[in-house]
């Protein structure tokens, strides 16, 4: 710990401007690990990864890290991740961009920020991680598998699947004076959809590729929701059709 507490004390001394404190609100246990990572697709940055899972030295990490003044809303690629994990799940996340010398923090805002306050830590917490992008079929499939890794000591954290809607299905318009384009007919469906569900229960879309792109004189609509939904709806001279389940991707990240 007096490595991490000297590299940070030099650190502070050449980033006089820095005021406001990135972890300000964190509550540090025995699970909580900082980790700092490159982008999965570019390793520009992966010399600079690096985890800290000892809890002193952690609230000595949070008590050093600072934030520069605000500024407007932008980032770069590539660009390098600061995760906090707590009970293997990720509780806050900052995007930094280290050749803009600026971070975005959870809540959406900007601010100036030094690599050099991390870009040593490498030397003494090494770090390197994996990633598995796993399909499910089901919200129980899901939780079974994610129980499984929990048990695993090298992991980390996951990125879940919303398993917002149960599928989807397609209705196709004619494109006519009636239906003349997908805003029209998305006005014209919602009634007919609220009188089964609520507004937050399913969701219309139109989709540009596909037939969509294939038959300009039509426009396939694509309705989300529960199986309900497709088996209930009933609306003259149209037909619901091609009824899929939802299939989602969860990303499971472990240490290597």
């Amino acid at each position: 710990m007096k490595k991490l507490i000297v590299i940070l004390l030099l650190i502070q001394a050449n980033f006089i401007y820095a005021q406001k404190n990135l972890f300000k609100t964190l509550k540090v246990d025995k699970t909580t690990k900082i980790i700092g990572r490159h982008q999965l697709n570019d390793t520009t940055y992966k010399k600079y990864n690096f985890i800290i899972e000892d809890s002193a030295q952690i609230a000595v990490f949070i008590k050093h890290i600072k934030l520069g003044d605000e500024i407007v809303n932008s980032l770069g690629n590539p660009n390098f991740s600061l995760s906090i994990i707590q009970n293997q799940r990720e509780i806050g996340s900052w995007t930094i961009t280290p050749y803009l010398k600026r971070v975005m923090v959870h809540d959406g805002h900007t601010y100036q920020f030094e690599m050099n306050q991390i870009a040593e830590l490498n030397k003494f917490y090494p770090f390197d991680y994996k990633v598995e992008d796993i399909v499910f079929k089901q919200k129980t499939d899901y939780e079974k598998y994610l129980a499984e890794q929990q048990k695993k000591p090298d992991f980390l954290f996951h990125y879940a699947p919303s398993f917002k809607y149960e599928g989807s299905f397609e209705i196709e318009f004619k494109k006519s004076s009636k239906f003349p384009h997908p805003k029209a007919i998305m006005e014209f469906l919602d009634p007919y959809l609220l009188k089964i569900l609520s507004k937050n229960e399913f969701a219309v879309l139109y989709k540009a590729g596909g037939k969509n792109m294939e038959d300009p004189d039509q426009y396939t609509i694509t309705v989300m929701g529960p199986k309900k939904l497709y088996d209930e709806l009933k609306i003259d001279n149209l037909k619901n059709e091609n009824w899929q389940p939802t299939e989602e991707q969860a990303h499971f990240y472990y240490k290597k």
